[in-house]
């Protein structure tokens, strides 16, 4: 693991990891609201596993933003931005000295990694939005607000909601008590329903449609969380973008059927 400095006053640090030999081609992946990177891990271990024998070039990039995993938690309420957001990746991608690469984000860093599009083209080749948040926002529930603020005190809270996100969700493996949970609890009492505040009266319509890099939208047919009609609605925004819904998943294909994530990731990235 590694951190980036963000230059902008704050003191925010962004944690990221970078993975090489087992890709082709170059992937910065953007985990969703309190996640973290090891929301992708069980697509790197079929990426392991298919990349034996194999001398690949590329290399999976992993990168948290400001709350959750391992970045440092905001210090004011206004650092929790979605062009914020955008902005720190963007320039840990420079620092790096990468690009053009591969783009995928997952809900709400499907939205992060599409305002990544319009800042800075020049530095991505393809886009995955997986079940993004779309181009207007969205506006939660108050009963939702009230869960984010008792999961800061109620681990069982944290899996009931997170637990509801994952299609047929198995609330007894390792990977949900020990990866979603802990994340979730982590990130909520980091950010708590900041996030959602910042989505509501989000609207990024007129940035999108500028976009040319080709885009996959893709959206679970089980999502019970977005509306897959937004979705839907930002592909057709966008003139590079097709639309693609994934039979028998839900929020997250990354978690709930990693091997199926992979494939639909090369068919279109590489």
């Amino acid at each position: 693991m590694s951190s980036f400095a963000v230059n902008d006053g704050t003191g925010a640090v962004i944690n990221y990891e970078i993975v090489r030999g087992i890709v082709p081609e170059t992937v910065f992946f953007i985990h969703g609201n309190l996640a973290s990177n090891r929301w992708w891990y069980p697509a790197q271990k079929v990426w392991e596993a298919n990349s034996s024998g194999n001398n690949h070039q590329g290399a999976l990039i992993y990168a948290e933003f400001r709350g959750c995993g391992l970045s440092s938690k905001p210090k004011q309420d206004s650092e929790v931005d979605l062009h914020r957001f955008a902005d720190d990746f963007i320039a840990l991608i420079r620092s790096l000295n990468l690009g053009p690469i591969h783009l995928v984000g997952h809900s709400t860093g499907g939205t992060i990694a599409a305002l990544m599009l319009t800042k800075s083209p020049e530095l991505f080749k393809k886009a995955i939005l997986l079940d993004p948040v779309g181009a207007q926002g969205v506006k939660f529930d108050p009963r939702m607000i009230d869960a984010f603020e008792q999961m800061k005190v109620n681990k069982d809270v944290v899996a009931m909601v997170l637990g509801s996100t994952i299609y047929q969700n198995d609330s007894n493996s390792d990977f949900f008590k020990t990866v979603i949970v802990e994340d979730g609890f982590s990130g909520v009492k980091a950010i708590g329903h900041l996030v959602l505040k910042a989505l509501d009266g989000f609207d990024v319509r007129a940035e999108v449609s500028m976009i040319s890099n080709p885009v996959l939208v893709l959206h679970g047919e089980h999502d019970q969380l977005l509306d897959i009609e937004e979705s839907k609605k930002l592909a057709n925004l966008i003139k590079s973008a097709t639309f693609r819904t994934i039979s028998g998943q839900g929020h997250c294909a990354n978690i709930e059927a990693p091997k199926l994530f992979v494939s639909l990731v090369e068919d279109f990235l590489f």
